[in-house]
């Protein structure tokens, strides 16, 4: 064979080796909004897509009861994609319409109206079919118009496992598209129990058809397997068959189904009272690094086992299955109560961090650091002048050093770890670039009973000592830049500072789904599911959040477990933090 012969297949063998693009999660419009903030100022706010060219500028108009567009920005806006329109005629109704320039051209890019004499609010309404509040939301485009929709899960009462309580009604999953129409609902039965380790739910486009589906853990409805009184424990729900079901995005309909991992004796996984046994998760991963897979997980404390499918023609394909009792040592006990999927290795697939272990992309495993459960766990680049991805820890079981800690996500190695014992580091803590006097990211965390509490920096500093309301405060991007602020109590604001906005309602989730970069907080009422949105404008643009291949998956995976405020995969900060010395 000739020179050229061979190195044709030299070229053809290293490109097949290349991973394909990652398909989107979703294809998006620009999420144009129109806020109300005074009676004479309106808050306009649109996306900045991956797909844009550098040099896209934006122009906006406004149209007043139907008369002659009105040009409010004299040159095109290359620096935000936010507007505040502050000579609206209220009083009559409004329509905003932004177009894109392109090369000196101008282009149709979206439009959102108001009515006339519009309610004053900070916050997007989709009324409940009833006066109830949910537990859950998950966030997907279910009819493919590149907007978010909603499907949510309620009512709220729940209950945990290890502190077990008989259920008062069974669960109802909704579905809601983003102006509000009701699409359907599901009556998930008796059979799930009324707690959120019961009744994983995950929404995404696992086939690629541009329209989500739900995937939820199911049981029949037509036989009650709840234990009858006389047994040792009655009421509990430890016997019958279980699914994980696989439903059309659109009405509901159950698509297909398969068995959800294996209960067999509850005994086995670490009681008798099906606390251990009942501990279930749902996620999604680019498992091949190129379309979605549906990633299905019983057990935390003690055995683990995790069923990945694909879905093609609207079935279910398993792909493999893995055991933790296989692995040579077992893998027990090393899983957190939620669940993140990232490339960590660097090979264009995703892997699963169950916790304070992680499964490579074929269903092996990759590492396991031994420190067992994590009730903290955040993925991202928190040392940027290192390559790769870090994971940061707050470890519940007692620890005499590295309860909270630092691991290379591509090894597992401890970059920096605490040196102080710890009890029992309790909650999600409070992750992400919130101090200002303090470079780089912050993490902070408590014990269980609040006797201590830790605010630290990445590079191992201990910043403060203090106790904040809760050991789960909720950091957002809100403001003009990468400094969070946080929400609790009802109200968004500086860390140790004042008040910057406010919410009614229960935390269920934080996401940019709509406006520009900044994220919005969504909130349940009593009848109805709030979606509250900045208007703070900023003076710079960055590609929407949700187009983050790390942060997308965060985001999918709220809507069952604990809430994991998503992080992003590049480094986003204020200054780079100083280089950290190893234990």
């Amino acid at each position: 064979m000739n020179r050229r012969g061979y190195l044709g297949i030299i070229v053809f063998l290293c490109g097949s080796l290349v991973p394909a693009a990652r398909q989107p999660a979703e294809n998006l419009d620009r999420g144009l909004i129109a806020v109300v903030q005074s009676p004479s100022r309106v808050y306009l706010g649109w996306r900045l897509l991956k797909t844009d060219p550098a040099d896209i500028g934006f122009h906006l108009y406004r149209i007043t009861d139907g008369g002659e567009p009105v040009k409010l920005n004299s040159e095109p806006m290359t620096s935000s994609t936010n507007f505040a329109d502050e000579s609206a005629p209220l009083d009559k109704p409004n329509r905003w319409r932004l177009t894109m320039v392109l090369g000196g051209e101008e282009k149709e890019a979206a439009t959102v109206d108001l009515p006339a004499n519009p309610s004053v609010r900070s916050y997007i309404s989709i009324p409940f079919q009833g006066n109830y509040v949910c537990s859950k939301v998950a966030i997907a485009d279910l009819n493919g118009d590149r907007r978010y929709d909603f499907v949510i899960k309620q009512p709220q009462q729940t209950t945990d496992p290890g502190v077990w309580q008989k259920s008062t009604d069974t669960f109802k999953v909704e579905a809601y598209l983003h102006d509000g129409t009701f699409l359907w609902r599901k009556d998930l039965g008796w059979n799930i129990e009324q707690g959120v380790w019961w009744s994983p739910m995950v929404v995404f486009d696992f086939d690629g058809d541009g329209r989500a589906e739900a995937a939820l853990k199911t049981a029949p409805t037509d036989v009650d397997y709840r234990n009858p009184d006389g047994h040792p424990y009655p009421g509990r729900v430890m016997s019958g068959p279980e699914y994980v079901s696989l439903l059309d995005g659109m009405t509901g309909r159950e698509l297909d189904r398969a068995d959800w991992p294996a209960r067999g004796r509850v005994e086995d996984w670490g009681d008798e009272k099906n606390n251990r046994a009942s501990r279930h998760l749902l996620g999604a991963a680019y498992l091949d690094g190129v379309r979605p897979s549906l990633i299905v997980l019983r057990g935390t404390y003690t055995r683990m086992r995790v069923d990945a499918y694909n879905v093609a023609d609207r079935k279910l394909q398993k792909v493999w299955s893995w055991d933790g009792d296989a692995e040579v040592p077992p893998v027990r006990g090393q899983g957190m109560h939620g669940m993140h999927a990232a490339d960590v290795d660097g090979d264009g697939r995703d892997e699963i961090i169950l916790g304070a272990a992680v499964l490579d992309d074929n269903g092996k495993i990759l590492w396991n650091t031994g420190l067992g459960h994590p009730d903290g766990c955040y993925v991202t680049d928190i040392y940027p002048q290192r390559p790769g991805l870090e994971i940061l820890y707050g470890i519940e079981p007692p620890q005499e050093k590295n309860g909270i800690c630092i691991v290379d996500a591509k090894t597992g190695e401890i970059l920096w770890g605490c040196e102080h014992p710890t009890a029992h580091v309790h909650s999600q803590g409070l992750f992400g670039e919130f101090d200002p006097d303090n470079p780089g990211y912050e993490f902070y965390t408590g014990e269980k009973d609040r006797s201590r509490h830790w605010t630290y920096s990445v590079d191992g500093r201990l910043l403060s000592e203090e106790s904040m309301s809760t050991l789960a405060p909720t950091p957002l991007y809100w403001l003009d830049g990468p400094l969070k602020m946080i929400a609790e109590q009802g109200q968004i604001r500086r860390y140790k500072g004042e008040a910057v906005g406010r919410y009614e309602g229960r935390i269920l989730a934080v996401a940019d789904i709509l406006g520009d970069w900044r994220e919005e907080l969504i909130t349940t009422v009593p009848g109805e599911l709030r979606i509250y949105t900045t208007m703070h404008l900023s003076r710079q643009r960055r590609i929407s959040l949700m187009q983050d291949a790390i942060y997308r998956l965060d985001v999918a995976m709220v809507s069952m477990g604990y809430f994991y405020p998503p992080q992003r995969s590049e480094y986003f900060a204020l200054d780079v933090p100083p280089a950290v010395q190893k234990p």
